[in-house]
């Protein structure tokens, strides 16, 4: 990404996300740039990765939150720092550049795709899935709400996998919303997914979910045949949100890009 590249602005009601496609390896210049930008704590962490395509997925997700992040601040990428909260999810620390208040991120990944979601002054949670990969319905069985396991197994088989993928990110995008992670249970909430109209309904099965689901609002995009992104967002100026998607191939280069939302809930 050149350095030059001007600010992009990010105004209330939009959410803005940046997907990267990449393989298992990039080559010695790439490599050398994006680990030119990472912390000593960063680069220890990669390196402990066992498999050279862990490695290359971490350095670039890493180089990719950076570089990102610095096309709506006047930061240097290697200037970002962060910190960790109560469970875990990380949040911008420092510098306090008035362009970087209230911004905050999320982030996924699963094969072949990196997934970067932006918004102010917003909880937001991204979800990706590869869903080439095989479904656990066993997972449903165990962990989904009781109507959510119902109307999956209520499904000819043929649906039933991608039903597990739509609604297993749907509830990871909420968890990692809520910034608790598994704290939430996650048979505490549940989905019913309109397989006409594409529309998303939320509840909370029990008080143990601690939220009121009326402040959320979900979308569902797939931005290739393979892959499945759930967003999770609240609270939002307007009840039409606009999702704003980039391509980006890390340091090389960013793109505007059209990906199709097969699914959203209704606005607040």
């Amino acid at each position: 990404m050149p350095s030059a590249a001007p600010l992009i602005p990010l105004p209330p009601g939009e959410i803005h996300l940046w997907l990267c496609f990449h393989g298992d390896a990039g080559s010695n210049a790439l490599t050398a740039a994006c680990r030119a930008l990472l912390t000593t704590q960063e680069l220890s962490k990669q390196d402990r990765f066992h498999f050279a395509r862990d490695r290359h997925r971490y350095l670039l997700t890493r180089a990719m939150v950076r570089s990102v992040l610095s096309r709506y601040a006047p930061v240097r990428p290697q200037a970002w720092q962060f910190a960790a909260g109560a469970f875990g999810r990380p949040r911008i620390d420092a510098p306090v550049a008035e362009e970087a208040q209230g911004l905050d991120f999320n982030l996924s990944h699963t094969d072949g795709l990196i997934v970067l979601a932006l918004a102010r002054n917003v909880a937001l949670g991204v979800d990706a899935e590869n869903v080439g990969r095989k479904a656990s319905l066993d997972v449903a069985d165990h962990f989904f709400s009781p109507a959510e396991t119902q109307a999956l197994r209520a499904l000819p088989s043929a649906q039933q996998a991608t039903r597990f993928f739509e609604l297993w990110t749907l509830k990871e995008s909420y968890i990692k919303a809520r910034g608790m992670g598994l704290q939430i249970p996650l048979d505490s909430f549940g989905f019913a997914l309109d397989h006409d109209s594409g529309g998303i309904e939320f509840a909370l099965a029990d008080a143990r979910a601690n939220d009121d689901a009326q402040r959320w609002q979900f979308w569902q995009l797939q931005p290739t045949p393979e892959h499945l992104v759930a967003l999770c967002a609240a609270p939002l100026a307007s009840s039409a949100a606009r999702i704003v998607c980039r391509e980006i191939a890390p340091l090389e280069w960013d793109r505007p890009r059209q990906v199709r939302t097969t699914r959203a809930s209704a606005p607040t």
